[in-house]
This record gives structure tokens, C-alpha cells and sequence, in this order.
């Protein structure tokens, strides 16, 4: 390709991203609206947008912050006043995730983490070889307020390592503030340590750590946690983890822990959190698992409430007050405030739920179950992605490419359907046995093909270790041309795609860390075995004359043009994140776009 040619594609290629970029405004803005939030039959918007925790001032005034100031509301949250926290000092900036208390001798005293020294390894790195886990820094700070929220002190501050995340504080009735908080451990993985003061906040100390023991990334462990004192005086705290319930544990001065252990509350990977209310009962607000998908340990989209007359020992049937439903919708991260006696505030981090409700009035009515629509029969004529999970949907991935590239055609006023027909887990013998039902039976104008990355696997890990790959480099290729035989017979374009590379994690070396894999190099777990699978990809689209975009091969200089590396283009290092599924899309757009081009004019 001479200068030129490559100086047109660049072009092409820039025309082509600011039509998705405009696309996506517009798909967001359309999201947005289709996807309303749903309150609680019988409650009501709050009128504001400010997120909690939320407290009451000794004129009666609500008080809460954002991330410089401290507003505060004399009517009901209709109008607000600011007064700044740090005197127009850069130096902090106060998190999403905050907790916030006024004891009874009338100190205001606020957690949070400073978002002004936030620092992490380039391109994030958690566990990865060259980074430290101290190198992942958010500090959680306190200050105080001894006027009621108009003037602040210098914030102190408890602890250095990246916390995730605070939300939970109480005075205890012996005058014990208890605050929970969380850092992250040399197991790459987060653990809760609780910080006391015994002087209304001047002075802090700390608890031992509570630690499951499971997980490795930035969201695993024991963490987000949230406590109450409970009549006998004991502290009784709650934890998210990611084992499909809430763990608890139990104190009695807070300092040290003890009865780490999974309760019977199911959940969701999400944090909790409890109120003492003034009838006596405690209430817990969290992402009990969606009514109409019970088993998903990870969907935010239902926001239960549940109350508790023994401490916190036994609970009732949860309740959904709000719901926010759709794909990746969410309403999580909450804070419960109770305005009035019996009057509950509720908000939340993600979601944007901002609304009130009396606890007399949820058990009156009830949010319906959510009824998934059913998804559309697809016209003849589309085009299939065909894969694995390298394909298929992810929850920690904004858009995968099959829904990036039909964004894009979109936004270039095609109206072709894009089907995605990714599978995880899948080599070449699976996607055999389902070609017809997911591919063929659609009647497709083109068909993408990816696989090799579960064929090329050699599960070293086993007992005893696999020495040879799940599928044969013969048998991988057969399995290819029969595939495309097949979708030929169809008069279905076929266009190949290689692989994305992949790159050694923490986990990935635990797993795959042994011959012939190499952990000393830096493509050790891609060249000893996906290397033959990708070159096969190549002679088999040269051997049929079939469409081919080779993934792999664009990686290293879309890095470059993104200043980043290859690690920085996956997620986990097997699977790409959302800049690699960009780059699969602006590989893959200019040869569907003249296919499509193409059979639009022959139709005409």
C-alpha cells in the first residue's frame, strides 16, 4: 500500500469515528428516554438532584455534600445554600462515595476519598507483573464541623492505599464513632478495616482486617460494608462479596472483628446498607437479586428495601422501591436517610434515584415483575457474528463490536440488522453443532467468523495437565472449511477474522503458568500455541479465497495511535476491552460497508 492509499483508508477511517461518535450521542439520548427509572407505586421525586448521605442540622435545616462544598436546605430540599469544604484548596476533592454524621454534642463529621490524589499505573495494571499494589493510591480522609456544616477543618487523613469505597458511619451510644472503610491487599483484592475515634473525630484508630480470601480485581473481596449498633451495644456490620449473599461479622468495641461469615440475604455484587429508624427497626436498602432473573449475581436493576425487629438477626420479604430496567441499567449504590419519623429519603450513586417514601406505604403496593420483551426474529438478509466469548455480550463491557458495527452502519444510513451469535466458551467443534440453528437457519447475508482462542487451549491446569490443544490444528481447520462451505452454500458472504492476542495476568499465570506456555516472556501465553491457530485462520482464507481481517496483526500499531500497549486494548488479557472491541469495528466496518453497498445495488 503506498502513501497515498494509506493516507485515503486513514481518512475513511476518521469520517467513520466521528459518525459512530455522533451515533452514540444519539443511541444514549434514545436510551435515556426508552429506559425510565420506576419509583415505588407510592413514592414521590424528591425536588433535587443532590445525592446523599443526608443529615439533619440543629435549626432543622438538611445538610449534605458534594464533592467541594456542603449545601444545606431550609425547605424541604426546594432550594439549597453552598459553603465551600476546603477554602478553594485544590488539594481535595471529595468522592461519589461519602458517609456523613452529626453527633449528639453537634460535631459534623464526613468520610470520603480524595479524588485529588487518586493515582494508578498506566493503563490501570491491577495484579498485572510490573505493578504494585501500593502504586494504587485513593486515600480516605475525614473532616469535621463544629458549626453545623458553615465552616470545616482541615480534613485528616486515615489511611494511603486505594479504597473503593465509604458510605457507612455511626456514634455508637457509648460516644465511639465507628467508620467503615476498605483498602486494597497484596492479594489484589479489597478487605474491610474499620476506623474508630473516641474524641468526636480528632483522633482515629484502627480495626483488624476482614478478609474472605476470594478474588483477585478491583471489585473482589470483602468490601463496601455497613454497620449498626445493636440494643446489646455489639456492632453488627455487613459486606459485599461476590458470593451471591452479603457476609457479616460482628464486634464489640469495633477494633476487633470477629464472625466473618456468609448470612442468608441473598444479593448481588453491590453494596448494602443499613438505618436505624425511629420506630427501632433497622432497615436494609440493597440489589437483592432481579425478581424476573433470580439466579444473576451481578444485575443492578431492582433496588429492595427490608426491615428488621430483632437486630438485624432475621428479615423481611424485600421490597422493591425502585427499578431502573434495561440493559446495563442500574440503581445501586445507595444512601437512606430518614427525613421525619417514618419518612425515608432515598438516593443513590448509580441511577440517579432520587425520591421519598413513608415505610408505612411499602408493603401497600408493589413494583411488577419486569417481563423481559422477547427478542425480534431477525429478517433474512442480516449479518451474523459468529463466535466466542471474545464475541458475545459482557456486563464490563460497554459495546462489544457486533453492536458498535451496528452503530456504524446506522449512523452511514444502513439499515442492515447485525445479529451477534458469540458464544463463550466455543472452539470450532461447538460452533459446528450450532451453525445451523444460529447462523443458517437466518438466512444471512454475511457471516464473521472469530475463533481460535478456546481450539488453540492447552489446559495446562488440569489434573493431570493437557499437553495438547482442545482442538487439533487439523481438525481446526476442517472445521473452518466446512463452515464456510456451508455458508457459501447459502450465498452468505463469509469475511474470517484472526484473533486478538492475549497477554499474562495474575489469574491467567495461575492458571496457564507452565509449559509450553511462557510466563518469561511477554506474549508467552499467544505464541507457543494461538500463534499456529491465527497462521491457520491466514492459510485457510488464502486456500478458499475468503474475506480475512486479521485482528491480531492490527493490534500493535492501533496501540501505538492510542499511546497505549497491547495490555491496554483487553480486559482481563484473554478478552478485549472497549477500545479493542473499537479497533475490531474500524477493522471490520470498510469491508462490510462496500459488501453491504454492494448488495444494496444489485437488490436495486
Amino acid at each position: 500500500m503506498n502513501k497515498n492509499q494509506r493516507n485515503f483508508f486513514k481518512t475513511k477511517r476518521y469520517i467513520m469515528k466521528v459518525s459512530i461518535c455522533l451515533f452514540y450521542l444519539a443511541a444514549c439520548t434514545v436510551m435515556a428516554a426508552d429506559s425510565p427509572l420506576t419509583l415505588h407505586p407510592l413514592a414521590k421525586p424528591l425536588p433535587f438532584d443532590h445525592q446523599g448521605p443526608f443529615i439533619t442540622t440543629a435549626d432543622n435545616n438538611v445538610l449534605c455534600l458534594d464533592s467541594m462544598n456542603a449545601l444545606r436546605s431550609a425547605d424541604e430540599g426546594k432550594t439549597w445554600t453552598v459553603t465551600p469544604l476546603f477554602d478553594g484548596s485544590s488539594k481535595y476533592k471529595v468522592s461519589s462515595e461519602r458517609a456523613l454524621l452529626r453527633t449528639r454534642k453537634g460535631v459534623i463529621i464526613a468520610g470520603w476519598m480524595n479524588m485529588a490524589e487518586r493515582a494508578a499505573p498506566k493503563n490501570w495494571n491491577w495484579g498485572a507483573k510490573d505493578a504494585k499494589w501500593t502504586d494504587f493510591v485513593l486515600p480516605t480522609y475525614v473532616c469535621r464541623s463544629l458549626d453545623d456544616g458553615r465552616t470545616w477543618e482541615t480534613p485528616i487523613k486515615l489511611s494511603e492505599p486505594w479504597c473503593g469505597c465509604i458510605h457507612s458511619i455511626i456514634e455508637m451510644h457509648s460516644g465511639r464513632i465507628v467508620l467503615v472503610g476498605q483498602e486494597i491487599i497484596p492479594e489484589w483484592r479489597h478487605a474491610t478495616v474499620i476506623f474508630v475515634s473516641d474524641d468526636q473525630g480528632k483522633t482515629w484508630q484502627r480495626s483488624n482486617m476482614l478478609d474472605y480470601g476470594v478474588g483477585r480485581h478491583d471489585h473482589a473481596g470483602s468490601l463496601e460494608g455497613t454497620v449498626v449498633e445493636r440494643r446489646d451495644g455489639t456492632l453488627y456490620l455487613l459486606l459485599r462479596t461476590e458470593s451471591g449473599y452479603l457476609w457479616e461479622a460482628t464486634s464489640s468495641d469495633g477494633l476487633k472483628w470477629v464472625g466473618l461469615q456468609q448470612t442468608r440475604i441473598r444479593s448481588v455484587t453491590c453494596c448494602p446498607q443499613m438505618t436505624r429508624l425511629a420506630d427501632g427497626r433497622i432497615a436494609l436498602l440493597w440489589n437483592y437479586p432481579p425478581r424476573h432473573a433470580p439466579e444473576n449475581r451481578s444485575s443492578r436493576e431492582e433496588l429492595s428495601i427490608a426491615f428488621s425487629d430483632d437486630e438485624a438477626r432475621s428479615w423481611s420479604e424485600p421490597v422493591v422501591i425502585a427499578a431502573h430496567y434495561g440493559k446495563r441499567q442500574r440503581v445501586s449504590y445507595p444512601y437512606l436517610y430518614e427525613h421525619k419519623p417514618g419518612e425515608l429519603w432515598i438516593t443513590t450513586m448509580q441511577g440517579g434515584l432520587r425520591m421519598k417514601i413513608n415505610t408505612a406505604d411499602i408493603a401497600k403496593a408493589q413494583i411488577p415483575v419486569y417481563k423481559i420483551p422477547p427478542k425480534p426474529v431477525p429478517k433474512p438478509g442480516g449479518i451474523v457474528m459468529f463466535g466466542d466469548s471474545t464475541t458475545a455480550p459482557r456486563d464490563n463491557i460497554s459495546k462489544v463490536y457486533p453492536e458498535r458495527v451496528q452503530e456504524a452502519l446506522h449512523s452511514l444510513g444502513l439499515s442492515i440488522t447485525v445479529i451477534n451469535a458469540g458464544i463463550s466458551s466455543n472452539t470450532t467443534r461447538d460452533a459446528k453443532k450450532r451453525l445451523a440453528r444460529d447462523v443458517l437457519d437466518l438466512k444471512p447475508s454475511i457471516v464473521v467468523m472469530q475463533f481460535g482462542i478456546n481450539d488453540s487451549a492447552i489446559d495446562v491446569w488440569k489434573t493431570p495437565p493437557a499437553s495438547q490443544p482442545r482442538i487439533p490444528l487439523s481438525d481446526f481447520k476442517e472445521n473452518l472449511r466446512d463452515m464456510i462451505r456451508q455458508c457459501r452454500e447459502r450465498k452468505a458472504i463469509v469475511i474470517l477474522m484472526t484473533t486478538n492476542p492475549l497477554r499474562w495476568t495474575p489469574k491467567l499465570k495461575d492458571l496457564y503458568g507452565k509449559p509450553p506456555y511462557r510466563v518469561d516472556i511477554v506474549d508467552g501465553f499467544d505464541s507457543p500455541s494461538l500463534a499456529l491457530y491465527n497462521n491457520a485462520i491466514l492459510q485457510v482464507s488464502q486456500e478458499l479465497k475468503a474475506n480475512l481481517v486479521n485482528i491480531h496483526a492490527a493490534y500493535p500499531e492501533f496501540a501505538e495511535e492510542h499511546k497505549t500497549d497491547i495490555d491496554g486494548l483487553l480486559l482481563d488479557g484473554m478478552h478485549p476491552n472497549d477500545l479493542g472491541h473499537q479497533l475490531v469495528t474500524e477493522q471490520l466496518m470498510p469491508l462490510i460497508e462496500r459488501f453491504v453497498r454492494d448488495n444494496e445495488k444489485r437488490k436495486k
